[in-house]
């Protein structure tokens, strides 16, 4: 099975769905869900720094494997 997915406008409470040439089924099943908004921020030069000199400076101990706590978070 194939999905299309489009964010689409919403216009006088109606959707226009353009499908490809090669979609040549006779019936679509449609869930519509509202656009969440996108949370745009920024990070600031100063905290990217931060970070990549914490990468830089770990250890391999200082990880743990995901598999080994998982359990926890799941």
């Amino acid at each position: 099975m194939n999905a299309i997915r489009q964010i689409v406008e919403v216009k006088n409470h109606k959707l226009s769905i353009e499908l490809p040439e090669n979609f040549d089924a006779e019936y679509a099943e449609v869930i519509i869900f509202p656009k969440e908004e996108e949370f745009d921020f920024e990070i600031s030069e100063e905290e990217k720094e931060l970070m990549r000199e914490r990468v830089r400076n770990a250890k391999p101990e200082d990880f743990v494997a995901w598999r080994a706590i998982r359990g926890e978070y799941l």
